[in-house]
């Protein structure tokens, strides 16, 4: 059976023949989903299905090229308007930006969670084909409070700085993946449902639950901190790995525009379109920091609340904290506890 989603404002139809990844895909998208859409609307589709060699085999190309190297374990081919993402862990997609439309095809016994397969096989060809009507979809945290907003690009999980932050009077507007536009000269932060996974003692996950131990989301656990949209003021670059002390340096819009588009967590299929992408402008209208985090989740709330409050830099200097911060950030802190159809 089809459903149909209004993703602020832009029409989806999906079908999913994968009956495992359906608690998930209602997590992300069920608030998002409408009866019908109004005349003249044109939709993206997807559709899921269980993995069949040879049907498979019938949607490949042999004239197909590697498209990019990644940093995640996927393997990306392109042949004119139509991409292939191949993953291992769960199965393949095939994108079609002409059409607006992609198929994915999920192994019978992936190696990844329900969480992770849902997020390749709907979110990520689904965020392709939203870019090219400009909204952006990327794997980013966004929060918000007292008329400030900010977008925080990390390579790992952030709970414990995001809960602690949550605590202290944010608001989540995208714990998980959050939704970018530009609207009125300015970069708007769409609320996207999500959840973070919390640590937890190690054990077995069965694929297809989606209340999986140290899953937990935010804005249910702490009612009232989801926030639908605000404008990004400030964006925040995490660096691999946590260090025993937290830094946050301010670039200026030329260097902040080069490591967005390195840092960017997310694909783009369509590099060169001109006006296409989203890093340039997050730099120019927006301040922007490299951040190193440490292993107390509290560095992160003091650091932002103090860039918060500064005044903007206008020179290429690392961001300077009160005294105080320094000796606090500084103090020794405890560990948290080939082709599938080649």
């Amino acid at each position: 059976m089809n459903q149909r989603f209004a993703i602020h404002g832009l029409a989806l139809e999906l079908s999913c023949a994968v009956p495992a990844l359906l608690p998930e895909i209602g997590h992300f998208l069920h608030p998002f989903e409408v009866a019908d859409f109004p005349t003249g609307f044109s939709a993206i589709t997807g559709s899921i299905h269980p993995f069949e060699m040879t049907t498979v085999q019938r949607h490949l190309s042999p004239s197909a090229v590697p498209f990019a190297a990644t940093r995640d374990l996927i393997e990306l081919y392109q042949d004119r308007e139509r991409f292939w993402l191949i993953d291992d862990r769960w199965g393949m997609a095939e994108i079609n930006l002409l059409k607006g439309q992609w198929r994915s095809w999920v192994l019978p016994r992936p190696t990844t969670d329900a969480l992770r397969c849902c997020e390749m096989a709907v979110l990520w060809p689904m965020a392709q084909l939203l870019r090219a009507k400009n909204l952006h979809l990327l794997p980013a945290v966004s929060i918000a409070r007292s008329g400030w907003a900010g977008l925080i690009i990390c390579p790992f999980g952030i709970e414990p700085e995001l809960s602690a932050l949550v605590r202290r009077g944010y608001r989540v507007i995208g714990q998980r993946w959050t939704a970018l536009r530009e609207e009125d000269g300015r970069i708007a932060m769409l609320h996207m449902p999500g959840s973070v996974e919390r640590a937890a003692a190690p054990q077995l996950r069965s694929f297809g639950s989606h209340d999986l131990p140290g899953r937990v989301d935010l804005t249910a656990e702490f009612l009232g901190s989801h926030q639908n949209h605000a404008f990004c003021d400030a964006v925040m670059i995490t660096e691999p790995g946590r260090r025993p002390a937290a830094q946050l340096r301010e670039m200026d819009p030329v260097d902040a525009t080069n490591v967005l588009r390195h840092a960017w967590p997310i694909v783009d299929l369509t590099p060169h379109r001109r006006g296409h992408e989203i890093a340039p402008k997050l730099a120019q209208l927006c301040r922007c920091g490299e951040i190193q985090l440490s292993r107390n989740p509290k560095d992160l709330l003091r650091l932002l609340e103090t860039f918060r409050d500064s005044r903007p830099s206008t020179r290429k200097a690392p961001f300077t904290a009160p005294v105080e911060l320094t000796l606090y950030l500084n103090q020794p802190a405890a560990p948290q506890v080939r082709s599938l159809a080649g």
